[in-house]
């Protein structure tokens, strides 16, 4: 059987289609059920119960104090950016057209 067959093959026994595939006459109950029970345990790729170990604190401290003053430097500007609002005349709106009546 090629690759590209196998794969196809495979897909028949897609859990999220094999309902479907089932109703189509694809495949039968049964050949799905032989299929399952031909699958090999992956226990062994599968981690359960063990703890992540943690990251070391220092080089993550250090990019919090850049981000802490960036986020200062943004606070300023924003201050300095509303009393230059404050100061602009309003834009008054443009003519679209000839009011005479």
């Amino acid at each position: 059987m090629s690759r590209d067959a196998e794969a196809k093959n495979l897909r028949l026994y897609d859990r999220r289609t094999i309902e479907r595939n089932i109703k189509k006459g694809l495949i039968t109950r049964k050949d799905y059920e032989k299929f399952l029970k031909a699958l090999e345990d992956a226990k062994e790729k599968g981690v359960m119960g063990t703890e992540i170990p943690e990251a070391d604190d220092d080089a993550d401290d250090a990019d919090d104090a850049i981000a802490a003053e960036g986020a200062e430097h943004d606070a300023e500007e924003d201050e300095g950016d509303d009393e230059a609002d404050d100061e602009a005349a309003p834009a008054e709106p443009s003519p679209t057209g000839s009011n005479s009546h």
